[in-house]
């Protein structure tokens, strides 16, 4: 990879997207205490909940993170940088609504998804064209191509449904419910995830990378099963969410042992916070793998929550705050320190992290998770909530953390 700073985008164009999904995170803790977590995933309570978690802490994340890897991966520079001085705003702009609709009247949904359906639009498309002038083409860009795709139309099934809570159209908005949470939990944010993570894992850590073929197996297995998803609707028929499913379990399999060669290859070991937050994140997917795999046999929606409680919360949370923690630093150093090397003594890329801190959320958000799961699997909201209180400290101490860094001057 070619690490360039005309490929980059500025630090500080991207430090409000770095701020802002801190600041959801934090949000989306804070918010828990005023959900029942016992209550059904249709109700909007729940709903709401995860809309402010996927999108205003993670999308923002993925938006920042890709903002700055995905053009050094292909090595190209962005079609146009400048969308990200004004995404943001239609994204928030677009939640805010959202959750007006989910909590107040369901008429603020269909506008809230047309704004929230602009920011996507723009990101993929800007994100597409980048990748058409590539020189690499590989199945990670393949995959990253793929995974704004299902961007696209995961955000389009969630504004069909939304009209069809307002009765613009004749249309029972469960229909499409799967569709759109596969469209956009699978196959873009965990397509994504599995693309770059065979990039940062070898990079961050000193790990072998497998190869391009190898990784396409997956990849394309789990792009088949998303697209059946997508159209099953059309069919009204299970028999396409079974084939789709079982295409899932095989691809995430494959990539699990993707994962298995490139951690056993590692030429040293180092147990810093990004190491230890990926072992969280990638047991909390396993485990959050194995109970939604659970629930196609039991049908408990019980399982089903604790499944998704452990894989967003356990993989997408660690996982993001993980790499956070080595790419805001990084970016700070590039753009800011990196200049000044022949003129003044500058700080190593390690130093910029407040170590005491970081350490400490992880401790937090760990314990938290362990608690709050297990208060839902026990269905005690006592157990749960502490938990909450332990993550919500461990949100706190992230914010300050990337505050921190990224308020470092030289």
């Amino acid at each position: 990879m070619n690490v360039s700073p005309s490929f980059s985008p500025s630090i500080k164009l991207m430090k409000p997207y770095f701020l802002l999904s801190g600041f959801f995170y934090l949000l989306s803790m804070l918010w828990l205490f005023f959900i029942n977590p016992h209550a059904t995933l249709e109700n909007f309570e729940i709903v709401g909940w995860v809309h402010i978690y996927m999108l205003g802490f993670v999308m923002m994340a993925i938006f920042s993170a890709m903002a700055q890897l995905g053009p050094i991966v292909v090595e190209t520079a962005h079609y146009n940088v400048n969308i990200f001085k004004y995404l943001w705003i239609f994204l928030v702009s677009g939640l805010s609504l959202m959750l007006l609709g989910f909590y107040v009247s369901v008429e603020y949904l269909m506008y809230g998804g047309v704004l929230v359906l602009i920011a996507m639009s723009i990101y993929a498309v800007e994100f597409l064209l980048t990748l058409k002038s590539a020189t690499r083409k590989t199945s990670i860009t393949n995959a990253m191509k793929m995974s704004n795709f299902f961007l696209l139309l995961g955000i389009l099934s969630g504004l069909v449904m939304a009209c069809g809570f307002n009765g613009c159209i004749d249309l029972n908005p469960q229909i499409m419910l799967k569709a759109h949470t596969f469209g956009l939990v699978v196959g873009f944010v965990i397509l994504l995830i599995m693309g770059i993570s065979i990039i940062l894992i070898p990079m961050f850590g000193f790990s072998k990378r497998i190869s391009d073929n190898e990784f396409s197996n997956s990849f394309i297995t789990l792009s088949i099963a998303v697209s059946i998803m997508l159209i099953s609707p059309l069919f009204l028929t299970h028999y396409l969410e079974k084939i789709s499913y079982a295409l899932t379990i095989f691809a995430i399999l494959l990539y699990f042992y993707q994962l298995y060669k490139m951690t056993s290859s590692r030429a040293k070991v180092i147990h810093d916070i990004w190491a230890k937050s990926m072992y969280v994140g990638f047991l909390s997917f396993i485990v959050g793998f194995l109970l939604l795999v659970s629930y196609l046999f039991v049908s408990d929606e019980n399982i089903l929550k604790l499944g998704m409680w452990i894989l967003l919360v356990g993989f997408f949370g660690f996982l993001i705050i993980g790499n956070f923690y080595k790419i805001i630093p990084f970016l700070v150093w590039f753009h800011i320190y990196s200049p000044l090397i022949e003129e003044q003594p500058v700080p190593m890329l390690h130093e910029l992290l407040p170590e005491k801190l970081t350490n400490l959320q992880w401790i937090y958000s760990t314990i938290g998770l362990i608690f709050s799961s297990i208060g839902i699997f026990l269905h005690d909201s006592t157990i749960f909530y502490g938990g909450v209180i332990l993550l919500l400290s461990g949100a706190i101490l992230f914010v300050v953390s990337i505050n921190k860094i990224l308020n470092l001057k030289s």
